[in-house]
């Protein structure tokens, strides 16, 4: 039986110390370098809201505001009366809950389509 070689060069894990040196040196750089200009590119993120917007919107005085109110009022309520009148039908009510479909729209007073 042959022995197993030992791994040597690039087959052995982790052996090339420099190389991973240069690259925790390279995080390390990139690092430093992001946090100086993440102020500059994304320092807006840590403002408030009102701090951005204060200068987009207009501060509204007392006046404004009262005429507001009054667009805000509710009018009274108009009875149902009013605007629906529903006429008595001159047909008994049918029995079968099958004669009660279209029982009234039959009639010409009491069509749902339009008249020319």
């Amino acid at each position: 039986m042959a022995a197993n070689p030992t791994p040597s060069g690039r087959a052995l894990a982790g052996c090339n110390f420099v190389a991973q040196d240069q690259i925790w040196k390279d995080h390390v750089h990139h690092e430093e370098v992001a946090s100086k200009s993440w102020p500059n590119q994304w320092g807006f993120l840590t403002t408030k809201y009102e701090d951005l917007v204060k200068d987009d919107f207009q501060k509204k005085d007392e006046s404004q505001k009262a005429d507001l109110k009054s667009l805000m009022q509710v009018k009274p309520v108009t009875p149902i009366e009013e605007y629906i009148h529903v006429e008595p039908s001159n047909k008994p009510v049918p029995k079968t809950t099958a004669q009660a479909i279209g029982w009234r729209s039959a009639e010409k007073t009491h069509q749902l389509e339009k008249s020319n």
